[in-house]
């Protein structure tokens, strides 16, 4: 099997090989469920970490853990007040992925979805 070559690829293509080394970290970012069930929860509003943990089940210091992977690619936003930490979806990060994904993927076009509504409103109903 021949190798492909990336770069030749996506010749042609806007996307440029930065932009799908940062695709791949945030595909890994995202793909832990504890992860995922935070950006679930943060999509309602702004949470401190305790009202992250508690409702899902988790220790704090490893929602902690997980907050801390979402804000190194921007998924997530920190305010401090106080001593308290309060969390929030980065939208616009959420949606530069979401349709980089698609321009690469699919070779679709930008369409503003934010967080995957289909997938929380699946967990809220029991699944």
């Amino acid at each position: 099997m021949k190798n492909l070559d990336v770069e030749e690829c996506c010749k042609g293509d806007s996307v440029k090989l930065k932009q799908l080394k940062e695709l791949s970290e945030y595909l890994k970012i995202i793909s832990d469920v504890n992860r995922l069930q935070i950006l679930c929860l943060l999509k309602k509003g702004e949470r401190c970490v305790c009202n992250i943990h508690e409702p899902l089940g988790l220790p704090q210091n490893l929602t902690s853990h997980h907050l801390k992977a979402l804000r190194e690619v921007g998924l997530v936003l920190a305010r401090r007040e106080g001593k308290w930490i309060h969390y929030r979806v980065n939208s616009d990060r959420i949606n530069y992925f979401t349709n980089l994904y698609n321009l690469i993927v699919s070779g679709g076009e930008y369409e503003d979805q934010g967080i995957g509504a289909g997938m929380c409103q699946l967990q809220e109903a029991g699944g």
